[in-house]
């Protein structure tokens, strides 16, 4: 008798999950996972522009491409496969499902009408395997969840139902600490919705040193008598502890048992250093007091100003959000009952370095980190369909108050407050100073001994019989500027590894290119004839390569 195979599946900006499910023993067989995103680009913005920019059928042809090559990962009979859920955001899914994106990148109802643009719907939907284009059983039934407006999607609908706090009476806090930064106020099931864009610091892109959490990655710090002690992620990605290292001059104070040696720093230790920085007055913003300007921690692995500049915006996102929600919907910080962190950031992280520099409210008294809700939700779907019908009416019930940052008087004022601290310095207390003549709440004092609910050892917490597996992946996009001399100036600049020029000709790696949020490529080219769009044309690359 063949075994009948589920697959639960979460497309993130980061990378890309699966879990091979048996429907029948209701049990996770395998789980395969990608250290990267298969479109180029930082951050979903980026993502969005490569496929407006190359076509929605190219960007598409590359996301299932890459997806295909994670089922195959996962050492099942694909032609068994009679379910798979899928969780993400908007672009991710749409991208997925090959509907109209346009109408997620241009603002207005007037921009749509001139450019013809027709939003389609995102309501929750059922296809075949076929329509999507992947390699498993044909008829498999793909349920794809429903958005819930322009910016919140699935992801967000997730983290709500796996925390089951639109069932509680209460008020709560739910954030997902990727990159899109979704954020929930639940006030005794009512739903305010916000998406904060925090950007890629969080998860350890854009800052020199940094990487997406894989093994070897600092992802914590700890103060010591010694020194500032390292964690670092093997390669089951359990945190180890690394050395003990002096940050104003990164001696190695204490080796590690191990020899474990760390090759980057991932969002969470960015954050762990922030916080350490500030609470020993290391960083004192915008600055860094040590002999070099940097923040040191191991084998020629360090923070710059800039680094912390750029992370204290993605931090301030966070809190000027928090602030926006409750201002909009009428509730004080320190009411919150409880906070939620979701995604593999907030799992990780230590969330008492969170509360400490404003990621999560400083008044959470109770904080429960639920790591990945989405595919977990994914997960749920395929052993149990008829969920899809329950999260369309959860959906359809928050769309009324879901709160558009970019347009928010509000949200305007208090993360100009911000920048004013991250950039210029503004101490703390001139920053409440200025909430007051705002007319907004204060920031509430930090609790001293907050309850922290951290039920599993991973954010993915089965992982199978078969193990994990890290799943290569990404396309090649291929150039030639005319008066490029190959001087290899744009490969040497290149933070990810993503460029290579050979015989005139410039490739990038899709998977590792941090795409329109870097362009060090392009700004460092001498000759000034490097032009990253170019790569983007549909007819010099209208058929992808496979890296």
């Amino acid at each position: 008798m063949k075994t009948r195979y589920g697959i639960a599946l979460d497309i993130g900006t980061s990378g890309i999950r699966a879990q091979a499910l048996n429907i029948e023993e209701r049990k996770v067989i395998s789980t395969a996972i990608t250290l990267r995103h298969p479109l180029p680009g930082a951050n979903v913005v980026d993502h969005l522009h490569f496929a407006i920019k190359v076509g929605r059928d190219t960007a598409h042809e590359i996301l299932i491409d890459s997806v295909n090559k994670v089922l195959e990962s996962l050492n099942i009979d694909l032609e068994n496969v009679e379910r798979l859920a899928v969780c993400g955001n908007p672009i991710q899914l749409s991208l997925f499902h090959n509907i109209e994106i346009r109408d997620l990148a241009y603002w207005g109802p007037h921009a749509l009408e001139r450019l013809h643009v027709t939003p389609p719907s995102r309501d929750a939907i059922t296809v075949n395997a076929a329509e999507i284009g992947l390699n498993i059983n044909q008829e498999a039934e793909i349920y794809i969840p429903p958005a819930i407006k322009h910016e919140i999607g699935a992801d967000a609908l997730a983290m709500l139902f796996k925390s089951q706090v639109l069932e509680k009476k209460g008020i709560y806090l739910v954030s997902d600490f990727g990159t899109n930064a979704e954020i929930a106020l639940v006030i005794d099931g009512e739903v305010y919705s916000c998406s904060a864009a925090a950007g890629p610091a969080v998860e350890g892109q854009m800052i020199e040193k940094g990487r997406l959490a894989s093994p070897g990655t600092i992802c914590d710090l700890e103060i010591t008598d010694y020194g500032w002690k390292t964690r670092v992620l093997d390669t089951d990605l359990i945190a180890q502890d690394g050395a003990t290292v002096d940050p104003s001059g990164g001696d190695v104070v204490l080796s590690a048992k191990n020899n474990v040696k760390p090759i980057g720093i991932t969002g969470t230790g960015v954050i762990a250093a922030y916080s350490l920085g500030l609470s020993t007055s290391i960083i004192s913003l915008p600055k860094i007091k040590s002999h070099n300007g940097k923040i040191n921690l191991h084998d020629d692995i360090y923070l710059t100003e800039k680094d912390i500049e750029n992370i204290g915006k993605a931090l301030g996102a966070f809190r000027a959000a928090h602030l926006t929600l409750a201002e909009e919907s009428g509730v004080f910080l320190d009411e919150i009952d409880e906070t939620y962190m979701a995604g593999a950031s907030g799992f990780y992280v230590d969330p008492h370095k969170s509360l400490n520099i404003g990621q999560i409210p400083p008044s959470s008294r109770e904080i429960y980190q639920m790591g990945n809700t989405s595919l977990a939700m994914a997960k749920d779907l395929v052993l149990d369909p008829g969920l899809l019908e329950k999260l369309q009416k959860i959906a359809d019930g928050m769309r009324s108050k879901h709160i558009t940052l970019a347009t928010s008087p509000t949200f305007e004022k208090i993360y100009s407050l911000e920048l004013a601290m991250c950039e210029q310095g503004m101490p703390f207390w001139m920053y409440n100073d200025w909430l007051t003549k705002y007319g907004f709440q204060k920031i509430p004092p930090k609790v001293s001994n907050p309850v922290i609910h951290r039920i599993f050892e991973r954010d993915i917490p089965e992982l199978g019989e078969e193990g994990l597996k890290i799943t290569k992946i990404g396309g090649l996009l291929k150039a030639e500027f005319e008066g490029c001399t190959s001087c290899m100036t744009c490969v040497q600049n290149c933070p990810e590894d993503a460029l290579t020029i050979e015989n005139g000709v410039v490739t990038i790696r899709t998977d590792r290119c941090s795409g329109m949020a870097c362009l060090r490529c392009e700004l460092g080219c001498p000759q000034k004839v490097f032009k990253y769009e170019e790569l983007l044309t549909t007819d010099r690359n209208s058929k992808h390569h496979s890296a």
